[in-house]
């Protein structure tokens, strides 16, 4: 199965745009959920920060289907530094070395 990636955060947040432009830039397909629009997906990040609602989220993993849920396991990032971003999407085989 194929590696996923999924950005959380708002429409607003320059930092969600900031991810979401720099995996189109890379040609790197993904997922993005509003938090403050998809109940599910605010649950999610709600999830992945001990109750705490932090953002953005980027999730890179191969058990990827809608929001994050615990068992989906992936690599879970809280605004990753680009350096970050690379080495999960690395390890994952969607960005050459």
């Amino acid at each position: 199965m194929a590696a996923r990636v999924q950005i959380y955060g708002t429409g607003w947040c320059s930092f969600s745009r900031g991810f979401q432009n720099y995996l189109r830039s890379l040609h790197i397909p993904f997922e993005f959920f509003d938090i403050e629009k998809d109940p599910a997906a605010e649950e999610a990040v709600r999830l992945m920060n001990g109750g705490t609602l932090k953002f953005p989220m980027v999730v890179v993993g191969e058990t990827l289907q809608g929001p994050w849920k615990p068992q989906d396991g992936g690599k879970v990032m809280k605004n990753p530094l680009l350096d970050d971003l690379e080495a999960a999407l690395r390890g994952a085989g969607l960005l050459r070395p």
